[in-house]
């Protein structure tokens, strides 16, 4: 359903529920209208997907400074957009909250192992039936081996520190 449609179909109670994106843009959609419980965070809500396509002939006929360029613009730029995002999306939350009546809720713990053994058995199907799918996913996967172990832990810490923080802003 397209994001405008959402608010209506809220209304009209032809859907209970709803989640467009993130704190910012679902408040924008107006959503905090009718519902008032926000569950975070989203499985969705881990990564910003940001995409440069560029036509392969123009990219060849860079020199590597140019290419270079490209490159370190382009993650200044997913920088700045995360930055924006966290900031934007953290005043969205107290203004729901604050002003609006929205209870935050986590999302419930058994979700994510539930999810990950959804997602499994799929992958497994996905990849039987077909080899392109197949090479993808296991390339995928040999990185998320090394990286997700890691990366689960810092950001455990990160969580843990800043909660810290927002249980001081509460004093």
């Amino acid at each position: 359903m397209g994001g405008g449609d959402i608010l209506p179909a809220l209304e009209k109670g032809v859907i209970d529920a709803a989640e467009w994106c993130c704190p910012k843009p679902d408040s924008v959609f107006g959503f905090q209208k009718v519902l008032k419980h926000y569950y975070l965070q989203g499985l969705h809500q881990v990564v910003v997907n940001a995409d440069l396509y560029i036509n392969g002939d123009i990219w060849d006929k860079l020199t590597p400074h140019q290419k270079k360029a490209m490159e370190v613009a382009a993650n200044a730029s997913l920088m700045q957009a995360m930055a924006y995002r966290i900031h934007e999306n953290g005043k969205a939350l107290k203004d729901l909250t604050d002003n609006h009546g929205v209870i935050l809720h986590d999302t419930p713990a058994d979700y994510f192992p539930e999810y990950m053994n959804a997602v499994g058995n799929s992958m497994e199907r996905y990849k039987s039936e077909n080899a392109f799918f197949k090479k993808v996913w296991d390339s995928m996967k040999a990185f998320a081996d090394t990286a997700v172990p890691f990366w689960a832990g810092a950001q455990a810490t990160n969580a843990n520190l800043g909660k810290a923080y927002a249980d001081q802003l509460k004093k």
